[in-house]
C-alpha cells in the first residue's frame, strides 16, 4: 500500500497509489449536483424572468456559501493525493480562463450578461499551483496547528469584500480606495462578476483543507470515509470539473425547451 511519510520536513507520497476516499467523492458530488440546482434557480429568475420566492430565503442565502465552502475545503484536501498539483492547477486555472473567455465574448452575442473575472476554478487553480510552489514550507506545520491557523486566518479575512479585516469587535475598516483598483479583484477588493470566489477568504479555507487531507492520505482515517456508500454520487464527485464546465450551457438549453413548451 502507498503512504504519505513526512521526510526533511515535507509529505510525500510513497509505493503504490492511496486508496480513494469515497466518502470525499460522495460529498464532493452531492455539494456539485446542489450547485447546479441553485444555478438553475438562478437562471430562471435572473435570465428568464421567473420568480422563486424560496431562492431569496435566508436558509438559501446561508446554504450557498456553506457548500462552496464544502468543496473548496474537499478540493484542499485532494492536494495530498495528487502526483502533481503543478498540472492539476494549470488545466484548472486554463478552464477558468476558458470559462471567463465565454462568459465575456460568447454569451453577450446571445444577449446573455454573466461574466466571470475569478470564479471558483480560478481559486482552486491558484490554489493548486501556489500548494505546489510552497507546500515544503507550508508543511512545516504538523496538520492539526496549521488547519487552525488557516481557519482562524479565513476568519479574520472574512470581511474583506465588505471593507472589513478581523473578527467582531477586534476588526479594522479598510481603505476604501482598494475597492477601486480592478487588478486587486483576485484578492477580494473589486468584486465584479458572477461566481466570485476570491483568494480572501477563499484560498485559507482551501489550505485548511489540504492540512486535513493528511491524516486521509495516511490511511489513518476510519475506514467509513474509504468504503463506497452511495456509488451515483461517488462517480459524479469524481468528474466535477467537466459537470461545472458543462452545465450551465446544457441547463440553459433545457430550461429554454422547457420554458418555451410549458408556457
Amino acid at each position: 500500500m502507498g503512504a504519505l511519510i513526512q521526510q526533511n520536513g515535507i509529505f510525500i507520497r510513497t509505493g503504490p497509489r492511496i486508496p480513494r476516499v469515497c466518502f470525499l467523492d460522495e460529498l464532493r458530488g452531492l455539494c456539485i449536483l446542489l450547485m447546479v440546482v441553485y444555478h438553475g434557480a438562478y437562471d430562471i429568475i435572473y435570465m428568464f424572468g421567473f420568480n422563486i420566492p424560496i431562492f431569496h430565503s435566508p436558509l438559501v442565502r446561508l446554504a450557498q456559501p456553506f457548500v462552496a465552502g464544502i468543496f473548496v475545503f474537499i478540493s484542499g484536501m485532494a492536494c495530498r493525493f495528487s502526483r502533481s498539483n503543478l498540472k492539476r492547477g494549470c488545466l484548472t486555472l486554463l478552464a477558468g480562463l476558458g470559462m471567463s473567455g465565454v462568459t465575456l465574448f460568447i454569451l453577450p452575442l446571445f444577449s446573455v450578461s454573466q461574466p466571470i473575472y475569478f470564479g471558483i476554478l480560478h481559486l482552486l487553480g491558484t490554489g493548486m499551483l501556489l500548494f505546489a510552489a510552497l507546500e515544503r514550507k507550508g508543511d512545516s506545520l504538523t496538520p492539526i496547528p496549521g488547519m487552525l491557523l488557516c481557519l482562524i486566518l479565513f476568519a479574520v479575512t472574512l470581511g474583506v469584500g465588505e471593507g472589513r479585516l478581523g473578527i467582531g469587535p477586534a476588526s479594522i475598516s479598510l481603505p476604501a480606495a482598494l475597492n477601486g483598483i480592478r487588478w486587486l479583484l483576485p484578492l477580494g477588493f473589486y468584486g465584479a462578476g458572477s461566481d466570485y470566489f476570491p483568494l480572501l477568504p477563499w484560498i485559507f479555507l482551501f489550505y485548511a483543507g489540504s492540512y486535513m487531507g493528511v491524516p486521509f492520505a495516511r490511511q489513518e482515517a476510519l475506514g467509513f470515509f474509504y468504503r463506497s456508500h452511495i456509488p451515483a454520487l461517488s462517480a459524479v464527485g469524481r468528474y466535477t470539473i467537466f459537470i461545472y464546465l458543462l452545465h450551465q450551457p446544457v441547463l440553459y438549453g433545457v430550461l429554454s425547451i422547457v420554458l418555451r413548451i410549458v408556457l
